[in-house]
């Protein structure tokens, strides 16, 4: 496939640049809040519903950002309003009281702003959002006919009155000149109060194209590294890890398995931490109703990438991918959870 060869080119000349280093960074800002009403408290013994959606920035199913230019469709705003209003009832229809949103576009080329959009259009009940961008335009990509995002965003949504929220920069990969988009991947950490304790909810999406380089490693080492200076006490970490779980490799078409490791880097997590779906779940015989994501049609649902990992201070009640209705909307299925606080005896 095409694809696959200018990924392999692509790659060729990161493991170049990669001679000189791959940056690890530790850095951090505080994005904004906002909030609006009067957002209520989250109390032990209460349930959440937790929903995790990466949107693909309103492309609709399967829209290939790594073909040549001239092998994609432009994008159409048009479309894509067409289509936030359809992820927005499946969002409505859900009802989650925290939601993490990945691939939220800013884009200035026709004055779009899918954060805003979100902000505007979501139940007042989800009182608390903030957001951090970590793609960027570069200038070879500026031209009016869009055939790529603007600028990538996570969002948070919370029906609970966020305390702060900060964003923590994950390694990157050194120079990306050649690319549409320059990548800084981050995750974006939320707390939320719980009178005498916090919860805190951070949203992810970690790079992609883990053969031959160990950025991902490095970035889940790091995830890794946060959540342990988070133990005993609440907290979800939830998104697109562009990972397959232990088991899945061996089930993916063998054109497929270039982009994946056997021994998957997610297991570290995995081992360590309670995670929807568990590795046994999503490579099992009911794997397929765990699938998260296609990326060819030909293929259909045949991976997951999709993950809510959380604190053992939480009770799993019931999480589910929602399939089939949200099929189209984005080239990833959302994956729903919901937790019990656990009272403290």
């Amino acid at each position: 496939m095409l694809k696959t060869f200018l990924c392999q080119l692509w790659l060729l000349w990161i493991s170049v640049l990669l001679t000189f280093g791959l940056g690890a960074s530790c850095a951090k800002a505080e994005p904004s809040v906002q909030c609006a009403g009067s957002p209520e408290t989250l109390k032990a013994g209460q349930s959440i519903k937790v929903m995790t959606w990466n949107i693909q920035f309103l492309a609709g199913g399967i829209y290939e950002v790594w073909n040549p230019p001239q092998n994609r469709e432009a994008l159409s705003l048009e479309k894509q309003l067409s289509l936030f209003e359809q992820v927005l009832d499946l969002i409505e229809e859900e009802n989650p009281d925290i939601l993490l949103l990945q691939e939220v576009d800013v884009d200035p080329r026709v004055r779009m702003n899918q954060v805003q959009w979100f902000k505007d259009a979501l139940p007042a009940r989800l009182h608390c959002s903030t957001h951090t961008a970590y793609t960027y335009l570069n200038g070879h990509a500026l031209s009016k006919v869009r055939k790529e995002p603007g600028g990538l965003n996570l969002l948070t949504f919370s029906r609970f009155a966020i305390e702060n929220s900060v964003r923590h920069d994950l390694p990157v990969i050194p120079d990306q000149s050649l690319l549409p988009l320059t990548t800084k991947r981050a995750l974006l950490e939320t707390r939320i109060n719980l009178g005498t304790e916090t919860l805190t909810v951070i949203n992810i999406h970690l790079d992609a194209f883990a053969q031959g380089l160990d950025i991902m490693q490095k970035q889940v080492k790091q995830l890794d590294e946060r959540l342990g200076g988070l133990k005993n006490s609440f907290w979800i970490a939830g998104g697109d890890f562009n990972l397959i779980p232990k088991g899945q490799y061996e089930y993916l078409d063998d054109s497929e398995k270039f982009w994946y490791q056997k021994d998957s880097e997610l297991s570290l997590l995995a081992m360590k931490y309670p995670v929807v779906p568990t590795p046994e779940q999503a490579s099992g015989a009911e794997r397929r109703k765990w699938f998260t994501q296609a990326t060819r049609p030909e293929l259909g649902l045949d991976r997951t990438l999709d993950y809510l990992f959380y604190s053992p201070r939480f009770d799993l009640v019931n999480a589910r991918v929602i399939q089939g209705k949200a099929e189209g909307l984005s080239d990833h299925l959302p994956v729903v959870a919901e937790f019990r606080l656990k009272k403290e005896r």
